[in-house]
């Protein structure tokens, strides 16, 4: 095993990347809609289940997110989890600094406004519990109002030391 020696000042941000790099995650795209009504996303790989009674989920955006934006004025968004196939779907909400591309992009509305997408393995349908400091990100708690998923036969989308890696059926 690796070690990294911590500094006084303890490590860098590159260095817990690459450590955190080494822990497998699933990948989300996270949409909401924006205050005149525009659909927005983002992809997302820190999404976590935090409670079962209430059902509560967590999902960490940075603070320059405009998901993130959206999130908070309208108070509610969908975790969208991708199967295997959906490589192109993670990298059109992954572009930093530019809007997805909603052209193609198969979704409809969920009961919150905010946008489903398509062919997904599940669907978290959310409003805003709680949203608290995280460092260089937000941390939104989101109380599930619906969950649903495909039945289809297809694996996770899974990343791992900065790629996407197989994982069951594609």
């Amino acid at each position: 095993m690796t070690t990294v020696n911590e500094t006084a000042a303890g490590i860098s941000a590159d260095e817990l990347r690459h450590a955190m790099g080494h822990f497998a995650t699933g990948v989300t795209v996270v949409t909401s809609v924006e205050p005149d009504g525009s659909p927005v996303g983002t992809t997302a790989n820190a999404v976590s289940s935090l409670s079962l009674d209430p059902p509560l989920i967590l999902v960490c955006f940075g603070h320059d997110s405009n998901t993130l934006k959206a999130v908070q004025s309208h108070g509610a968004f969908v975790v969208n989890v991708l199967a295997a196939p959906q490589r192109q779907l993670s990298a059109n909400f992954a572009r930093r600094g530019l809007a997805a591309a909603w052209d193609g992009v198969r979704h409809r509305r969920g009961r919150t406004g905010s946008p489903r997408l398509e062919g997904v393995l599940a669907v978290l349908e959310c409003t805003v519990e709680h949203c608290l400091p995280g460092g260089d990100h937000e941390i939104v708690v989101g109380r599930v109002s619906e969950a649903d998923t495909c039945g289809q036969d297809a694996g996770p989308l899974v990343f791992w030391r900065g790629s996407y890696l197989p994982l069951g059926k594609s």
